[in-house]
């Protein structure tokens, strides 16, 4: 537990500071929210505790979990009309630093199209190893 706290807030000091802006506080309430969402939507068991970052802007949820019997994956939510969040894709893996741009357009490229920022936080989360 405490190498997983220590790894996630060293990687956290890797993040660029305009994509702090976009991260969600991670209550123990929040947590077990996405969990369930992602339980529902990607039929992926997910305990409270594997949810580890949500970057959010606009109607885009970005949430990095890892299943009980799957490795991380980031799950793109995003909000309808309505107010409820739909699952639009999901990533798996990670990614070199020069493959930003390719993972970059990769987001970008999603239905409902997120910002820039958020992309471009999203290929950045992923080199610091969320």
């Amino acid at each position: 537990m405490l190498t997983t706290l220590v790894a996630t807030m060293l990687a956290a000091r890797a993040l660029p500071m305009e994509c702090s802006a976009l991260r969600q506080p991670l209550t123990a309430t929040i947590r077990a929210a996405e969990a369930k969402r992602i339980a529902r939507d990607a039929k992926q068991t997910i305990k409270p505790a594997g949810v580890t970052l949500i970057l959010s802007e606009g109607a885009w949820r970005l949430v990095w979990a890892t299943p009980t019997e799957a490795e991380r994956g980031v799950y793109f939510y995003r909000r309808g009309a309505k107010g409820a969040y739909r699952l639009i894709d999901t990533w798996g893996g990670v990614i070199a630093a020069d493959e930003r741009a390719d993972t970059v357009k990769w987001a970008r490229d999603r239905a409902g199209h997120p910002s820039q920022r958020l992309a471009g936080c999203f290929a950045d989360a992923l080199i610091a190893e969320y």
